[in-house]
């Protein structure tokens, strides 16, 4: 039996558990980002080699001179002199990149876990996709007082149709007046962008689209099931997370599927997109990436989201994830039939074809994981590295995927006259690196040190920050009598 025909089979036992998988894998700002840090002082990095994120281009036995939180001057070590009053940190031999953005997390209530664990990883940035607005307040409060963090842009909450549920993340909308007045929400609580969900309906679809025009804020998200992407891409959609819609946009069934296939809910629409995968059109598809680019559409594949939910054991690394959340992972893991497991490989088995093919259309992606400690084996700022690694192994070039983290986060922000390249008169986040991440993307993680506005934070500082626990063995979980309501069951059942 097909994998198709066996998933529809089992669908009904199926909806539940693909309820969860929608709501957690669920875009950024024009302008400046929201919550910013602050720094004065002046650093001379010494000897160090400059990755150009633009060129490949190394240059080495490079100083970098910092005042307060931006680049002054950059040149030859034996022709600098350094400013008597500086703080010097000697990089011979290190490779310097720009600050990496993680363009999809979820930071929810785990900002104290999550912050210096990006900052550990060289994240200097995050683009939040979705979270309770009482929550931004508490990050604003906590950054303010200074906690270290990275920079930070936020849609608020996120705008879905649907059975309403008890997300604590999602506004569910009935009307355009509410799907309006859910913009109007978020504006107020300084969101960058507004995010919409799988199953808005497309009407409320175009409301969103209308209000958040009138305050200049892009739409970003998830790919409305009753919305075809040429469509959204005309009206200016900015981001599509986890390519969501693009199989079915780019297959020569597309119109069928449309108007046939039953797409309410999870199972339904990753069915259509592995049916639709297998049904690639190249000239409807490269008419709709000619598009993307006209218009200044950015995929973030987020490859790595259904990777880590097909594991059937917790990540050795999960080290730093706390002992509670790692439990509700295994039993996530024990909980979950083989089925879901089946149709989550398939989809692992489309999406690097995808990915290629957008980049050899020429469409700039972007490096996102959908990191959150509601769903398992995600692990905030490790996860970004293993993106990174995804996109090498689905055909971009070490240099090409370092730019999903640096250069094109900064001009998907319209932010590149200060950040994503090590330039003088650009805001002064960089990570240092003990090795040539051109010659093997995983060099993004042998990081020496991070500058952060302007201030230095060795690794040693970095790794203190970073609580540690045991980690958890799946098979290591005792049973426990089955009861209803169990916080397992209702993982599976409901949104988080």
């Amino acid at each position: 039996m097909s994998l198709i025909r066996k998933m529809r089979s089992f669908r009904k036992s199926l909806i539940g558990f693909f309820a969860l998988l929608i709501a957690l894998t669920g875009g950024t700002g024009v302008g400046y980002a929201s919550i910013e840090p602050e720094t004065r002082q002046t650093l001379a990095l010494q000897h160090a080699t400059i990755v150009d994120v633009k060129s490949g281009k190394l240059t080495n036995d490079q100083t970098i001179i910092i005042k307060d939180n931006k680049i002054d001057y950059i040149g030859n070590s034996r022709e600098t002199a350094i400013p008597d009053y500086a703080q010097v940190r000697d990089a011979k031999g290190q490779y310097v990149i720009p600050g990496l953005w993680d363009m999809h997390v979820h930071l929810e209530d785990n900002y104290k876990d999550a912050f210096p664990l990006f900052l550990a990883n060289g994240v200097t940035g995050i683009r939040e996709m979705g979270a309770a607005l009482k929550n931004v307040d508490i990050w604003k409060t906590s950054i303010q007082a200074g906690m270290p963090a990275p920079r930070l842009v936020y849609a608020g909450s996120t705008l879905n149709g649907g059975p309403a549920d008890d997300a604590p993340h999602m506004f569910y909308l009935k009307t355009e007046e509410q799907a309006r007045e859910a913009v109007r929400l978020n504006v107020a609580k300084g969101a960058d962008h507004i995010k919409v969900y799988s199953w808005l309906p497309r009407p409320l679809f175009l409301a969103v689209m209308d209000e958040a025009q009138k305050y200049g804020l892009p739409v970003v998200g998830h790919l409305p099931v009753e919305v075809r992407a040429s469509e959204a891409a005309q009206l200016g959609f900015k981001s599509i997370e986890h390519l969501h819609g693009l199989f079915i946009a780019t297959s020569s069934i597309e119109d069928d599927i449309f108007k046939n296939a039953d797409m309410s809910d999870l199972l339904g629409y990753s069915l259509s997109e592995i049916e639709a995968s297998q049904a690639y059109d190249s000239v409807k598809a490269n008419k709709l990436f000619r598009k993307f680019k006209e218009k200044g559409v950015w995929p973030v594949p987020t490859i790595v989201t259904y990777l880590n939910m097909a594991k059937t054991e917790i990540d050795p690394r999960s080290k730093y994830v706390p002992t509670a959340v790692q439990k509700q992972w295994a039993e996530i893991i024990r909980a979950t039939p083989p089925e879901p497991t089946e149709l989550v490989t398939a989809i692992n088995s489309t999406t690097p074809g995808m990915v290629k093919k957008l980049n050899d259309a020429g469409v700039p992606m972007l490096a996102g994981t959908d990191s959150s400690f509601e769903m398992t084996n995600f692990i905030y700022g490790v996860s970004l590295h293993d993106e990174l690694e995804l996109f090498v192994k689905s055909g971009l070039t070490p240099l090409q995927a370092l730019q999903t983290a640096t250069l094109n986060p900064a001009r998907y922000l319209e932010r590149e006259q200060e950040l994503g390249t090590v330039e003088k008169g650009k805001l002064a986040d960089l990570v240092l690196l003990d090795k040539n991440p051109l010659e093997n993307i995983r060099n993004t993680t042998s990081i020496s040190a991070v500058v952060l506005d302007g201030k230095l934070m060795e690794k040693q500082t970095l790794d203190r920050a970073v609580k540690t626990y045991p980690v958890i063995k799946v098979a290591d979980m005792k049973d426990e009598p089955e009861k209803s309501g169990s916080s397992a069951d209702k993982h599976i059942l409901h949104n988080h």
